[in-house]
C-alpha cells in the first residue's frame, strides 16, 4: 500500500469512527431525554392514584378530574417512555459495536507503516 492509499484509508477509517461516536452520543442523548419522560410520567401516574383514593374516599369532582387526567397524561407519557427507551437500547448496543469495529479498523491501518514507492 503507498502512502496516498494509507492515509486515504487512514482518513476515511477516522471520519467514520468520529460519525458514528457522534451518532452514539446522540442516541444517548435520546435516551436520556426518554428516562427524563418515564419519571415525569410515573409522578404524574402516582398523583393520578392519589387523587383517585382520594376521590374515592368522598373527594370532589375536582379530584375526580384530577385523577382522571393524571392517570391518562401520566400513563401515556410513562408507555411511551417506556418504549422509546426499548428501542433505544438496541439502537445504542447495535451503535456500540459497530463504533468498537470502527476502532478496531482504524488500530489495524495504522499498526501497518505505509510502504513508499
Amino acid at each position: 500500500m503507498n502512502d496516498k492509499t494509507y492515509t486515504h484509508q487512514t482518513g476515511q477509517a477516522r471520519g467514520r469512527l468520529m460519525r458514528l461516536e457522534q451518532d452514539l452520543r446522540q442516541v444517548k442523548m435520546r435516551f436520556a431525554g426518554a428516562t427524563r419522560n418515564r419519571v415525569i410520567g410515573g409522578v404524574l401516574l402516582l398523583v393520578g392514584v392519589l387523587a383517585l383514593i382520594g376521590y374515592l374516599t368522598g373527594g370532589s369532582g375536582f379530584v375526580g378530574f384530577i385523577a382522571a387526567a393524571g392517570l391518562l397524561v401520566g400513563g401515556w407519557m410513562f408507555i411511551k417512555a417506556q418504549v422509546k427507551m426499548g428501542g433505544t437500547r438496541h439502537a445504542i448496543d447495535t451503535m456500540t459495536d459497530s463504533v468498537a469495529g470502527a476502532r478496531t479498523n482504524l488500530t489495524e491501518l495504522e499498526a501497518q507503516p505505509p510502504t513508499t514507492e
